[in-house]
């Protein structure tokens, strides 16, 4: 059976019917949305919308918004899904872009204040005045049961529209400016939402509150995903906290979808834990929190909830990996998950080829999943290789675990501890020293910071001195720009274009970031102190006395004492009273690394994982008290627990190892 939106829904009404399908202040069982869907394909079909127009949808998420996307697929148009907080010249920018023909307007940030001016911006953009639609008119035209309804003509107009036509158009998250046009097919849509719905099988719950835009290709994703189970989708006109908040409260739904920065704001507020604390199981994040630490804190605010990360991007459909609930809580806050099934994923390196796990590289894919090609590029601006490989421009690796892990953004922003930092204004401080002929800045992961600022340089001369230019650059930039290393290059990589290979060069950097710190003593971290600890509680008192007179004499304040003495005695406490049946050893190293304090806990006894359910009391208290915490195995196959503090500001770990004499 030939596979479209049409049946897809179709087969989703005969096995779902009167269920119902969404709810945005009225609900909308799955019958009526297919009804409504077909009628509205009908409406646009006889006013004259043709197989291949292109018809923005402009406007806020609602009923109307889904219905209207079924619509104009169903009707043999491409749906182009405009964002509705655009301005007048970016969407005018985004019409042009892909020629629409036609408009369907409702309420965004260009109408609100006066309609006119969302129609004046279609016209300018291309669109024929009598091309504009209303869509609040093509709802109730749409959901009016009462009009006759022609099956035989729908289905004629169904059987000309093929799987691989393109049939939805969304935008690349860049700048407005550098945006471009990805085509997707119901095949490659509806093949990612098989995908998605086979790995998280044993995480998708009853109902979904989808805070997330749905002119968002992973926004859509999620709510597809959950009609295909038919559970009931709960979308939002704004995405605010206090609305999430109240919706999933009152009508007790176990899922949401959305970005990291609205579930910070949802968790911070008073009775989050009280109201949704207890209710959510799955929580689907569409973006990375800002460390992984931060993850761990927000998931122990939930009782029985898991928090997925995916990942993904508008060429792929929207979903290429995603985290599920088996894995440990450590794994997920550190990873973007597994790769959905029948997508074929590597990792790139130019000059190279593939590179084995552990290696970073750039994430390629192959799949159903896939775009059929960005519109109005010519062949050699698609990123396809010769093989056939889409190209992601985003750098990973696959760890020990088999997990995908994102190493570093291609995308221009850092942000470190929550500031967005653009490389370009310290490139050109950098380039206007004599002796830099060129630089390039890129964010790289860091545990306590989210990203740190790192620098690629090729010297001008003999006469560079990376310290130089280091003071050099400290007259210049505030302190959270200045960047933590300076890689020197003789030549940067370059593409057969005779421009920056980007992602080689990122790559590269990472690579010799990673060989550092195996290399450098302090980089790896310098062993101060050693303690065999007896499995016995009578031990911890004093070993926690240990702990507190070192972090006092490396100028740790009063506050940050006592929040290292707690996550230690309460780490102590954890392994002695639930590691062990009998006898055992635990170690516990105090290492001073380049930027921070870390504490290690090593033993033979049970694993601890932050979300075993006995250890959510002493998860709460641990991840409360440390800047950062992750979980490794040693060489001699145990596991170690590291907890981080980062040091006081103004301490300078080398200044304070030469007065120790070391």
């Amino acid at each position: 059976m030939k596979l479209n939106f049409s049946t897809w829904l179709n087969s989703l009404a005969e096995i779902y019917g009167g269920r119902p399908a969404i709810t945005c202040g009225t609900t909308m069982n799955f019958d009526e949305l297919l009804d409504s869907s077909r009628r509205c394909a009908m409406i646009l079909n006889a006013i004259g919308v043709k197989k291949g127009d292109k018809v923005a949808l402009w406007t806020a998420n609602g009923l109307d918004w889904v219905v209207g996307l079924f619509g104009i697929v169903m009707s043999g148009g491409v749906a182009v899904l405009m964002n509705y907080g655009l301005g007048i010249e970016d969407s005018v920018k985004q019409m042009k872009m892909v020629q629409a023909s036609w408009a369907i307007i409702g309420t965004n940030k260009v109408s609100v204040s006066d309609s006119s001016n969302a129609v004046k911006a279609a016209v300018r953009g291309g669109v024929l005045r009598e091309h504009v639609l209303n869509i609040e008119n093509l709802w109730k035209a749409a959901t009016d049961y009462s009009l006759p309804f022609d099956r035989a003509a729908f289905f004629k107009i169904d059987s000309g529209i093929y799987t691989n036509d393109p049939q939805i158009i969304v935008f690349t998250t860049d700048a407005p400016s550098i945006q471009k046009a990805v085509q997707l097919s119901s095949f490659s849509v509806l093949s990612n939402v098989n995908a998605i719905s086979s790995l998280l099988e044993k995480d998708m719950t009853e109902s979904l509150c989808n805070a997330l835009p749905l002119f968002n290709s992973f926004g859509l994703m999620m709510l597809l995903t959950w009609l295909q189970r038919g559970s009931e989708v709960f979308i939002l006109s704004s995405i605010k906290p206090q609305q999430i908040m109240d919706i999933v409260y009152q009508n007790n739904i176990s899922g949401i979808a959305s970005v990291s920065a609205i579930y910070s704001n949802l968790i911070r507020t008073a009775d989050f834990e009280d109201r949704l604390g207890r209710i959510l199981k799955t929580c689907i994040v569409g973006d990375g929190f800002t460390t992984p630490t931060e993850m761990m804190r927000f998931e122990n605010s939930l009782k029985y909830g898991k928090f997925l990360i995916g990942y993904g991007q508008a060429e792929c459909s929207g979903v290429i990996s995603m985290c599920v609930s088996m894995d440990p809580l450590e794994y997920r806050a550190s990873s973007v998950g597994r790769v959905l099934p029948g997508i074929n994923l590597k990792i790139w390196r130019e000059g190279t080829g593939f590179v084995r796990p552990g290696e970073i590289g750039e994430i390629v894919i192959k799949g159903p999943n896939k775009m059929t090609g960005y519109y109005g590029l010519p062949k050699e601006d698609q990123p396809y290789d010769a093989e056939g490989w889409l190209h992601t421009g985003d750098l990973g690796m696959i760890n020990e675990f088999g997990l995908l892990e994102l190493t570093g953004r291609i995308k221009d922003t850092i942000i470190r501890n929550g500031e967005k930092i653009s490389p370009i204004e310290i490139e050109t401080v950098l380039s206007e020293n004599p002796f830099v002929r060129e630089a390039k800045v890129f964010g790289a992961p860091h545990p306590i910071w989210g990203e740190s600022v790192e620098a690629c340089i090729i010297p001008e001369g003999d006469d560079y001195e990376e310290e130089a230019l280091r003071e050099y650059a400290w007259k210049r930039l505030p302190s959270s720009k200045i960047p933590s290393h300076f890689f020197t290059y003789h030549a940067f990589p370059l593409n057969i274009n005779g421009k920056l290979e980007q992602n080689s060069l990122k790559a590269d950097m990472l690579d010799k970031l990673r060989a550092l710190s195996i290399s450098s003593t302090l980089d790896n971290g310098m062993c101060i102190m050693s303690i065999k600890v007896g499995n016995r509680t009578f031990t911890i008192p004093s070993v926690c006395d240990t702990v507190q007179g070192i972090t006092e004499m490396l100028s740790f304040k009063r506050k940050q004492v006592n929040r290292v003495r707690l996550a230690v005695e309460e780490m102590l406490t954890e392994r002695i009273e639930n590691a062990y049946d009998g006898d055992g050893e635990i170690t516990l190293d105090i290492i001073l690394m380049p930027e921070w304090l870390r504490i290690r806990f090593v033993d033979s006894g049970r694993v601890y994982h932050l979300d075993d359910a006995d250890a959510s009391i002493s998860a709460k208290i641990i991840l409360a008290n440390v800047d950062a915490y992750s979980s490794v195995v040693t060489d001699s196959n145990q596991t170690g627990y590291n907890l981080d503090w980062q040091y006081p500001d103004k301490f300078d770990i080398n200044n304070f190892l030469k007065q120790q004499g070391a």
